[in-house]
């Protein structure tokens, strides 16, 4: 019998902030070679900010009599709609050895804490060569980078009391030893005592402070790197890309910031100082060139007159074209005078029996003058949860309306409801309304288009829940008809122990609740596919897996089955 890991300690994402994460975790092979190279992925779905993830540390929350984990080797990548981390990792002995669930702590929006967690993997490992399990020592383990010796040497100037106090720090370093005193060796002193204790909050607090008084020394930024490499357990983490460019000022300290600052301001209102100069003087010449240099080409220009001439003619036409005509319409160029078009909206359901998985219509009505186009229509309910559109919405067809001047419009939304629902609901419905209009004696036509937005009157609806009769103890909420539910087995042909993948695909046509997954499967691949690990210990067929759903279409609950594929056995 097998027995899984122990779920070890919460692993910090650091900087990952987001609503509600899951987790995924897989190597690239199960049925491997002790010491093997393996591709650990690990992937995070779900909405969240991932721009300062940095890779964690992992080799502290596995077994190392089982696995070797490179943390050095992680990289961080975008992958479809997942954040995907990888390592190098290595089975370290013989037997069916499972990779633990790791769970990791992220921060919500509102700053709370929040967990997620990977599933286990399992991974067959079988003997190796005995010269490549022999060289998997921990000696090629790259080393931590470290902060600067210790500093002994007292500084000048000291009182015979606090050269004693010195001297007995450095006996015992500790990190609040050294912090009673104010002079740059002790600070230094005290962050790489911080290091050493594990705290690298008040290491980079102490190099942060230091900095800022005397200037980035290749001590502090040395400093730097080990605290980040304690904090993120990466030997090879580097500087933030802002301090290796911000070198140049990061190496004054307060004063000298403060100078550079003040100075490339004073430099900042010279150069604008000249430039504003400059334009103006660009400006008076521009001037120059406007007036006198038309009247000089007009002086030598014979046509200029007779262009001028035709320019107001055409600003006399113009005009012409803007007069009020006939019907009293205006034509204007790029105007924005348009009818007022009264439109009325309201819905009603195809039928008012609902029940949970229905399929019905919404009937959307709209009244409005002959002859105006609607266009662009959406119809927005005041409630959405559980609501989903299924097909296509009709087209629009006009009925005769008890006014004679007025037009029916109407059209049909298909919809289902995945969740009950009893409650009045109203629709906002919005488009576009073109009209055609006539002027002049028929001699000009022309259209205008103008949005609207109309709230309809609300109506009861009724959504009944699932009925309770003869509800299966294992249905899962799952509401759908042309269920269909298939498994795929890699390999079929198995050595005992050997890991085997099932891959469950699932199609359906309705209501899936969100998080679903067959009994038994690890985590979900892709949508409606899922993965599951199995350990061929001799069993002779995969598991039977059931499936009960709803189906709208019979009012019925239905059951399928898939799984007991077999497995043929083969001697190592």
């Amino acid at each position: 019998m097998t027995l899984l890991p122990i779920l070890l300690a919460v692993i910090e994402l650091t900087g990952v902030t987001g609503d509600s994460l899951r987790a995924r975790a897989f190597f690239d092979a199960n049925n491997v070679k002790v010491g093997d190279p393996l591709v650990l992925t690990v992937d995070f779905l779900g909405s969240a900010d991932f721009a300062s993830l940095h890779p964690p540390a992992l080799s502290r929350s596995v077994n190392r009599s089982d696995w070797k984990l490179d943390d050095a080797s992680a990289k961080t990548d975008t992958y479809r709609d997942a954040r995907r981390l990888t390592y190098r990792v290595r089975p370290m002995r013989e037997g069916v050895l499972w990779f633990p669930e790791l769970e990791f702590e992220y921060s919500s929006p509102d700053g709370e804490k929040r967990l997620v967690r990977s599933n286990a993997i399992p991974v067959h490992a079988k003997p190796g060569v005995d010269v490549v399990v022999a060289g998997m020592s921990d000696s090629d383990e790259i080393e931590m980078p470290m902060p600067d010796d210790l500093i002994t040497t007292a500084p000048e100037g000291l009182s015979d009391d606090d050269i004693f106090a010195w001297r007995k720090a450095c006996a015992n370093p500790t990190a609040d030893a050294f912090a009673s005193f104010d002079f740059a060796e002790a600070r230094l002193n005290e962050a790489r005592c911080a290091i050493l204790e594990g705290d690298w909050r008040r290491a980079i607090d102490v190099y942060s402070r230091l900095e800022w008084q005397i200037g980035q020394t290749p001590a502090i930024e040395r400093g730097f790197i080990a605290a980040l490499a304690l904090r993120f357990q990466n030997p090879s983490v580097e500087l933030p890309v802002w301090r290796q460019v911000g070198r140049p000022i990061l190496r004054y300290g307060w004063k000298g910031r403060f100078a550079l600052v003040f100075g490339g301001a004073a430099a900042f209102i010279l150069v604008f100082w000249l430039l504003g100069r400059i334009i103006r003087i660009l400006a008076c010449i521009a001037v120059v060139a406007m007036f006198v240099l038309p009247a000089v080409a007009q002086a030598r220009d014979p046509f200029a007159e007779m262009e001028e001439m035709h320019r107001q003619m055409r600003a006399q036409m113009q005009q012409m074209m803007s007069m009020p005509m006939g019907g009293g319409f205006n034509i204007s160029i790029g105007g924005e005078q348009q009818p007022n078009v009264e439109i009325a909206a309201s819905v009603e359901t195809s039928r008012s029996d609902i029940q949970v998985g229905d399929a019905f219509d919404f009937i959307l009505r709209l009244e409005a003058p002959k002859g105006v186009g609607i266009s662009q229509l959406q119809l927005t309910p005041s409630e959405t949860f559980g609501l989903q559109q299924i097909g296509q919405s009709s087209q629009l067809v006009e009925e005769p309306s008890k006014n004679p001047s007025n037009v029916v419009m109407r059209m049909s939304v298909p919809v289902r409801y995945d969740v009950p629902f009893k409650g009045r609901m109203t629709f906002t419905v919005s488009g576009m309304s073109t009209v055609r209009q006539v002027a002049n004696g028929g001699r000009f036509s022309f259209t205008s288009s103008t949005s609207f937005s109309r709230r309809t009157a609300p109506i009861e609806i009724d959504i009944k829940p699932l009925p309770s009769d003869n509800q299966p103890q294992n249905f899962s909420g799952i509401i759908a008809d042309r269920v269909s539910v298939v498994e795929s087995v890699d390999p079929k042909t198995v050595e005992t122990n050997d890991v085997v993948t099932i891959t469950y695909r699932m199609n359906h046509n309705g209501y899936l609740p969100e998080g679903w997954q067959p009994e038994g499967a690890a985590f979900e691949w892709t949508k409606g596919e899922w993965r599951r690990y199995l350990v061929a210990d001799g069993i002779e067929a995969t598991p039977e897996v059931e499936v009960v759903y709803y189906d709208p279409s019979v009012k019925a609950y239905r059951t399928l089955k898939t799984g007991s594929t077999p497995l043929v056995y083969t001697a190592p």
